[in-house]
């Protein structure tokens, strides 16, 4: 327990009967705000039933897994006011691209894949990498009135501390913003690359033009 200003923070394991309430404020905290999210274009409904369909249609989702933690505020009735959710990429049953996309919607995520791809590409370069080695921060978030309060910090500190605990060797993470990235920089991770968005490009087109948008790939090892 920690007080930020008036709060009193805790940080929490979600349980399985909390996905709904964690994939709601996902959706509260990054419609319209995350820059990944944003080039996607959804309506909110449509985002929540997207992200719905991605971690509750597989048993192995990353809260059943134990990859994610809540911030409440105990002055505030134990509201969540932070959300930290992580996964193992190379595990079996990694959350996956819906099947129900419209035509639309597929040429977007193909494009935010391709994108991803490029980012995370110096990974490959450190030898293969299997399930249960990295713990992949996958999206971070604190709401309004709870920034700058040490709240993203004390839930990648738990992550990492938690992550490790598990076996994961190392972790990373692809950051969308400078507070982020700065974030994990204060917790030893290091960048090892950038890609902007706006002269990425994709089968001969710059998918992501006029957008002002640079993506880290943040990295630490946890041994």
């Amino acid at each position: 327990m920690n007080r930020e200003g008036n709060a009193v923070i805790h940080i929490e394991p979600v349980l399985p009967v909390e996905t709904e309430a964690l994939l709601d404020l996902y959706v509260d905290l990054f419609f319209d705000r995350e820059p990944l999210t944003k080039c996607m274009g959804l309506r909110k409904e449509r985002m929540a039933s997207i992200a719905r369909s991605m971690y509750l249609a597989s048993d192995e989702n990353p809260i059943s897994q134990g990859l994610c933690w809540l911030a409440r505020d105990g002055n505030a009735g134990n509201q969540a006011v932070g959300f930290i959710v992580c996964d193992d990429p190379f595990a079996e049953g990694h959350a996956s691209v819906p099947e129900n996309l419209t035509e639309e919607e597929m040429a977007k995520v193909s494009a935010l894949q391709a994108l991803m791809e490029e980012v995370r590409s110096p990974l490959q370069d450190r030898g293969p990498l299997g399930a249960g080695q990295c713990l992949h921060i996958a999206a971070m978030g604190v709401a309004p009135g709870y920034e700058g309060a040490g709240i993203a910090t004390r839930l990648l500190q738990t992550a990492l501390v938690e992550g490790k605990a598990f076996g994961f060797m190392h972790a990373f993470a692809e950051c969308t913003s400078i507070a982020s990235r700065k974030c994990h920089e204060k917790n030893g991770f290091r960048n090892l690359h950038a890609v902007a968005g706006d002269t990425f490009s994709w089968n001969g087109k710059k998918p992501f033009a006029g957008r002002d948008m640079d993506i880290y790939l943040l990295w630490k090892d946890l041994v």
